[in-house]
């Protein structure tokens, strides 16, 4: 089965290169905005059954002009929210490094290598989003089996697909990128 997934537009977190994840839940910002008008204009000519989408604001606000013009609903799921930083959410990647002394490399680089583990943080492990994710996905399967569905995240969300179902270690995701997986 073919599943579309878009990143949400740009936040001023963003922006200013903060970790977001749960804990900071913005909404777009003009650029953020912008970007998604134009996604829409490249993909006006594709249909959707239906469009699943993380709600966090920055994603559920990507997934209304999404679907802005068109006869599909959105439906928001918690298995799509990006991952959880705990009390690293906020902070630049300098400083959550400078938290984190006894990760080896840091915690951008186990970031990176989808590795990571915020539990000591209050967050949440790798492990725990790629099963919420999997998770998503075989519900997905399994009930839209048949139909055309678009899925709005978050990158570490995004990056995490391209590792399952394209075996790619990707670094960064652009906001309002559109992806294409067989899964």
């Amino acid at each position: 089965m073919k599943i579309f997934m878009v990143r949400h537009g740009q936040t001023d977190s963003n922006a200013a290169k903060l970790i977001m994840g749960q804990r900071i839940d913005e909404s777009l910002n003009d650029a953020g905005r912008k970007q998604v008008q134009e996604l829409t204009m490249k993909i006006q000519d594709m249909t959707f059954d239906v469009i699943f989408s993380s709600p966090l604001k920055r994603a559920a606000e990507t997934a209304a002009i999404l679907a802005s013009g068109r006869d599909t609903k959105v439906v928001l799921r918690d298995e799509l929210k990006e991952r959880d930083f705990g009390s690293v959410s906020g902070k630049s990647w300098a400083d959550a490094d400078a938290l984190a002394v006894a990760e080896p490399g840091g915690l951008k680089t186990a970031d990176r290598h989808l590795d990571y583990d915020y539990r000591p943080y209050g967050g949440e492990s790798a492990e725990d989003v790629k099963k919420r994710l999997l998770r998503f996905i075989d519900e997905v399967k399994r009930d839209y089996s048949d139909r055309r569905v678009l899925v709005v995240a978050h990158g570490g969300i995004l990056r995490f697909a391209h590792k399952l179902f394209h075996d790619a270690d990707i670094d960064h995701i652009e906001n309002a990128a559109l992806e294409e997986f067989e899964v």
